[in-house]
């Protein structure tokens, strides 16, 4: 019979040692705070990007290949004689175009992106594309120069809000001090919906400067903080 309880309490021995592992190991943290707060701004866009296309159909292929790369040549000519402007070419595909089931002609078309943060220029120079090409979108964003030099602004904001406000809660509480526990900094940028300009696909003698309005769009940090209170 001794021996029948000394082996039951070996078994709940064993048994009561992981739970009272684990117990120990958890540490509750107190005298914890966590807030958050956002900043943002407003900023200029100036960075503008178009996209023109050109469009062939011919009963050969080949042909169509011909005007589409002879109106490209003509296009990036046009281009290369504008200071601050980059272009790169985009898609290019060719189809076939059927009447019912029989294959009627050949269609090709290509794209060209021009990019400038000399909107005024870029504007110009579409508008004596357009005599070969077609202005298929355009879209404004802020330059990547200009973001990065808002975001040191937001993020210099951002700090001394928290410390204000990491500060006022140790005052409030009568703490006599605090220790940063974490510190979470995100931003983003929210451009506004993207105009689009979509024009017919022909061809015209001349066209004036493209109209545009660059617009503006919006910039946000949020900062997420934990504090440790020191009573």
């Amino acid at each position: 019979m001794r021996r029948s309880w000394t082996f039951l309490l070996v078994i709940l021995s064993l048994a009561a040692a992981p739970y009272g592992a684990a117990a120990g190991s958890d540490t509750l943290s107190y005298d914890q705070v966590e807030f958050t707060l956002q900043t943002e701004t407003e900023l200029s866009n100036d960075l503008a990007e178009i996209v023109l296309a050109v469009q062939a159909e011919h009963s050969n292929p080949a042909q169509v290949a011909k005007e589409i790369n002879d109106t490209m040549a003509w296009a990036l000519n046009q281009v290369h004689g504008s200071a601050d402007i980059a272009a790169s070419s985009g898609s290019y595909r060719t189809y076939p175009v059927y009447d019912k089931t029989r294959l009627d002609h050949w269609r090709g078309i290509q794209t060209l992106v021009l990019r400038s943060k000399q909107i005024e220029a870029l504007n110009g120079l579409v508008g004596k594309l357009q005599q070969r090409l077609q202005v298929q979108n355009m879209r404004f964003s802020v330059s990547p120069d200009q973001q990065q030099a808002s975001e040191s602004r937001l993020i210099d904001q951002a700090l001394d809000q928290f410390k204000a406000r990491a500060l006022r809660i140790q005052e409030r509480l009568g703490a006599k001090g605090y220790e940063i526990v974490s510190l979470k900094i995100g931003t983003s940028a929210t451009p506004p919906p993207l105009p689009l300009e979509r024009m017919a696909m022909a061809r015209v003698e001349s066209s004036p400067p493209v109209a545009s309005e660059a617009g503006t769009s919006r910039q946000s940090l949020s900062v997420r903080a934990v504090i440790q209170l020191r009573f």
